[in-house]
């Protein structure tokens, strides 16, 4: 590290980059000191004009109490001559000059009078003095920060400076100077008091009154800041007082940060102002009525409303610090902040506006309006809801350019906070019925309870007839609400308990408990339909979505405020298929390069069929569209969006049993879906759009038979993410899971129906069935097939009966043992070698005829992104595989000039991990000179320039086979000489 030159600099080249830097310390330092300064001077100056004023008459007053400071007993000589004077006086007619005649006892009080009066001049002259040189200092202060142009220069001295201010206190050097003053008149008083008794007892005594007053007033302004953090009052003395009382505190207590003590008096006051406390809240209400209150004009108001989205939404989330003062300020009646934002945005038409600020306005409403609307919540819906004012006001804007992105999502909203204040009022009627039928057993029902109660019934009836649209529900009969709130049950007979004493008027118990209980079964009725209802609202707000070309405004958040803490049941299944079909449509017509707002509609739309039974034409509805996307939206990213949330299990087997439902001219669709779906399935090595889960395959999904020219493509797929499943890792956690499950059923003679043992044995189905696709798979394979054995399926079972568990029981502890043996046997060189064979059969379906069959869809897109994704052999591959490969390339090369596809797939193959420079995998000779053959003719060709695998180019790959090749044959060449004369015996 460098260090400093020895002399030092105040600037070095170093600095100039940081002048930016230090530009923005100087401008808040210039302020605060500047400020600071200023405020000192201020305050002197007040200082100055007061101490004159009062020394000048403080003088006055010393000069006639001056003369009172004569000797108590006078020389006869001088006796004599005054009163020689005074006689001349009379004489002449002149008036003389009082004299003072001084007792003993007065001579004291006259002392003291000039003593505490000379101590407040003295007093009064020092504060003068040093207020004089506080305003000297403080313009000092300000010259000498701005001595330098330099903004480092002029940051360090101003820094230099301002802790000198501190080191030296200067701050309690100017609180001083008022004490001083203060000092200053109450010794004045004080020495006015033996004054007056020189003169005037009476006036004495008032004097006396006066100042006892005057201290305790004193006194008390000076206390009050240490109890009342927002009291206005304070002295200098206070400050100190206040040190004095954090020392004793230190002295006798272990001060936390809770104790005002442990800070400074503005420090204290500055926390009990804005910390979160009741008082807060309270002061924040009012202080924002206030304001609402004053803001008489528009141009006024329209900050305010601009600044309501910010305090309830932020860029993080949701705010909810404001919510109780932004309700405060709907509900109160001299505030009316909803009135206000329609009467703002109501000015908007009445054409005095200029477009832009006509714009502006309507932005600023439409943005408040959303944000108040995002305040509504169901699980506190008794609070009155924020949007419910905008069902009286004047109106929405007309739909504009401007406007149309608004009004749907504030529309949605409106029906949103109209759907919470009816929750609120079922669940109010709900826990009232409730709560007054537990009381009927302790206490009789009275006519207050009654009234009670029909007066939530008329509340709710009313907000049902204003939002009908939302419960289209009539009772009828006898349960109808309007019929029961108005026949109320009966009052029972007067029961007399002696001496004429009655019992007050009660309700027939029986009566009222039933009256009471159909009253609460309509209550729980009308929940039932929430979910429903909710939904209906978010179909809705989908559909106005899906018009636009755009999506509205805070289309997600909005939707996600919708659906928050519901479930996917009982949701409008054939208005959401109708909105469905609409959405694809217009997705595969845009076919946008990226996702939108059409995709995340589908996104939300599509999950809710994973959960609802729908009955079989809803069902193919939806797949079909579901097909139509996938084949028509062509863009990976967009579809994994639209998919993420689906349960993938179900997503398959509906696509997939397609196939055997649909009409022979749909077949090719649901091929081409089947492609798209496959290849979209993760893969770990995998960089591009995937979705986040595979389906729990069974030996089911390689029975699949798509039509050509998709079914080599599917086909291989399948196989490939059927081996990638299991893998290594997961085939140790199954064995795990297997010898648990043997453990519990070995351990359960009797039949088991503990949920722990039903969800340990439902996940060993599902990897059971993986397993049984992998050994059929394996088994397929001429590195396999002798080494593995296929697994027996996973037996059905029942509990109904001890016999049938009996069977089940034996039955799995006999095939246990199977798949954990296969489980042993498998590593990764054979899940390798299978993913090998894979992709040769899939390159042997490029390769065929293509009078007999089509060449498979998207091949290269196949093998590039999946099959060929990770494809690696790390020890030497099965001979048969090896001969198999390589006369799948050569055939790829021969026909690569008449197929175009299979040049670019060769290419592919060539760029695979496949080729790597050492190509262990490789030993089988014929096989490997036919690799090489064929690499050699694609290098002539000029081909090969561009293919390579980690930077490893195709002349790269013939160096690495023809060393392998000479070992090879040297090691051929050697093992043949051994064998052939260790038969004719030792040489």
């Amino acid at each position: 590290m460098s260090q400093p030159p020895p002399g030092g600099s105040v600037d070095t080249p170093g600095d100039e980059p940081c002048a930016q830097i230090w530009t923005v310390y100087n401008g808040e330092a210039e302020k605060y000191d500047r400020a600071l300064a200023e405020r000192w001077r201020s305050n002197m100056s007040g200082i100055l004009i007061f101490a004159g004023l009062f020394s000048a008459i403080l003088t006055a007053f010393i000069i006639e109490s001056y003369k009172t400071l004569q000797p108590p007993q006078q020389d006869p000589y001088l006796a004599t001559l005054l009163q020689i004077s005074q006689q001349l006086a009379n004489a002449t007619g002149t008036i003389p000059e009082p004299q003072f005649t001084i007792s003993p006892s007065n001579y004291r009080l006259a002392l003291w009078c000039n003593i505490l009066w000379f101590i407040s001049l003295g007093l009064s002259l020092a504060s003068a003095l040093t207020a004089t040189l506080v305003d000297n200092w403080a313009r000092d202060f300000l010259q000498r920060t701005e001595m330098r142009p330099s903004p480092v220069k002029r940051a360090r001295i101003y820094a230099y400076l301002y802790y000198g201010l501190e080191r030296f206190k200067m701050h309690e050097v100017v609180v001083l100077i008022p004490l001083l003053l203060h000092l200053s008149l109450l010794f004045f008083f004080g020495g006015l008091i033996p004054f007056l008794f020189l003169t005037n007892n009476t006036l004495a005594h008032v004097a006396i009154a006066m100042l006892g007053i005057m201290v305790l007033l004193y006194l008390s302004v000076s206390v009050l800041p240490l109890w009342y953090y927002d009291c206005p009052y304070n002295t200098p003395v206070s400050p100190f007082l206040w040190d004095l009382m954090a020392l004793w505190a230190r002295s006798f207590f272990t001060l936390d940060d809770k104790s005002p003590f442990s800070r400074s008096m503005v420090e204290t006051m500055v926390k009990d102002a804005t910390d979160r406390s009741a008082a807060r809240v309270s002061r924040d209400k009012r202080a924002l009525a206030w304001t609402m209150k004053s803001l008489a004009d528009d141009e006024e108001l329209e900050p305010f409303v601009e600044g309501i989205p910010n305090a309830i939404w932020g860029p993080s989330g949701r705010r909810y610090k404001y919510d109780e003062l932004i309700r405060g300020l709907i509900d109160d009646p001299l505030v009316l902040l909803g009135s206000r934002i329609d009467h703002l945005m109501s000015s908007c038409e009445d054409g005095l506006l200029e477009p832009i600020s006509k714009t502006r306005r309507q932005i600023s409403c439409l943005k408040a309006i959303w944000s108040l609307g995002m305040m509504a919540d169901l699980q506190e819906a008794h609070i009155a809801q924020p949007l419910t004012w905008l069902n009286e006001a004047s109106s929405l804007p007309s739909k504009s350019e401007v406007t149309a992105l608004y009004l749907p999502s504030i529309e949605a909203l409106l029906e949103w906070n109209n759907f919470c204040s009816i929750h609120a009022h079922v669940e109010g009627l709900r826990t009232v019925t409730r709560d007054q039928m537990e009381a009927m057993e302790t206490k009789p029902v009275l006519d207050a309870d009654i009234t009670r109660i029909c007066r939530n019934i008329d509340a709710f009836l009313a907000e049902r007839r204003r939002f009908k649209y939302l419960i289209p529900i009539r009772f009828k009969g006898p349960s109808d609400l309007e019929h029961l709130s108005r026949k109320t049950p009966p009052h029972a007979d007067r029961l007399d308990f002696g001496r004429s004493r009655l019992t007050p008027p009660h309700i027939d118990p029986l009566e009222a408990h039933r009256w009471l209980r159909e009253i609460h079964d309509i209550a729980n009725l009308i929940p039932t339909r929430w979910n429903f209802l909710r939904y209906r609202i978010l179909v809705s707000y989908l559909s106005k979505a899906a018009d636009l070309d755009m999506p509205p405004y805070q289309f997600e958040l909005t939707c996600d405020a919708l659906r928050s803490g519901s479930s996917n049941a009982g949701i409008p299944a054939r208005n959401a298929v109708k909105l469905v079909t609409t959405c694809v449509r217009k997705a595969v017509r845009i076919k946008a390069s990226s996702p939108n707002h059409v995709d995340t509609i589908l996104g939300i739309l599509l999950p809710w069929f994973d959960t609802n039974e729908l009955g079989h034409d809803l069902v193919y509805d939806i797949t079909d569209r579901l097909i139509e996307f996938l084949n028509g939206r062509d863009n990976n990213e967009a579809i994994c969006r639209v998919l993420e949330h689906c349960d993938v299990d179900r997503l398959w087997v509906r696509v997939s049993s397609r196939l055997g439902t649909c009409h022979r001219d749909a077949a090719d669709g649901v091929s081409k879906a089947l492609w798209h779906l496959t290849s979209i399935f993760p893969r770990a090595s995998a960089d591009d759009f995937r979705l986040p889960a595979r389906p729990n395959f069974s030996p089911g999904a390689l029975r699949l038979e798509p039509i050509p020219p998709y079914a080599a493509s599917v086909t291989a797929l399948l196989k490939t993410h059927i081996l990638s499943a299991f893998d290594v890792d997961t085939a140790t956690i199954v064995s795990l899971r297997l010898q648990a499950l043997v453990s519990d059923i070995e351990a359960s003679p009797l039949p088991n129906l503990s949920a722990p043992f039903k969800e340990n044995l439902r996940a060993a189905e599902t990897e059971w069935r993986l397993m049984t696709a992998v050994c059929s798979l394996l088994n397929a394979l001429p590195a396999s097939a002798s080494s593995v054995q296929p697994l027996p399926p996973f037996p059905e079972y029942s509990v109904d009966n001890y016999q049938a568990y009996d069977a089940w029981r034996k039955a799995t502890l006999a095939a246990v043992p199977l798949a954990l043996s296969f489980i042993d046997q498998m590593d990764e060189s054979m899940l390798q070698e299978a993913r090998f064979a894979v992709g040769i059969q899939f390159l042997q379906a490029c390769c065929a005829d293509p009078n007999v069959m089509p060449y498979p869809y998207n091949a290269v897109e196949t093998f590039t992104s999946n099959i060929g994704l990770g494809l690696f052999v790390g020890l030497p591959a099965h001979e048969e595989n090896q001969r198999n490969f390589a006369a799948v390339l050569k055939s790829l090369a021969d026909s690569a000039e008449e197929r175009p596809e299979n040049a670019r797939m060769l290419q592919a193959v060539i760029a695979s991990q496949l080729f790597r420079p050492d190509v262990d995998w490789l030993t089988e000779l014929e096989s490997l000179g036919v690799v090489k053959e064929v690499l050699r003719g694609y290098s002539a060709g000029g081909l090969g320039d561009g293919a390579s695998t980690e930077s490893v180019t195709v002349g790269d790959i013939l160096k690495s086979l023809e060393t392998k090749e000479w070992k090879l044959k040297r090691g051929t060449t050697v093992t043949n000489f051994v064998n052939n004369h260790m038969g004719r015996g030792p040489l």
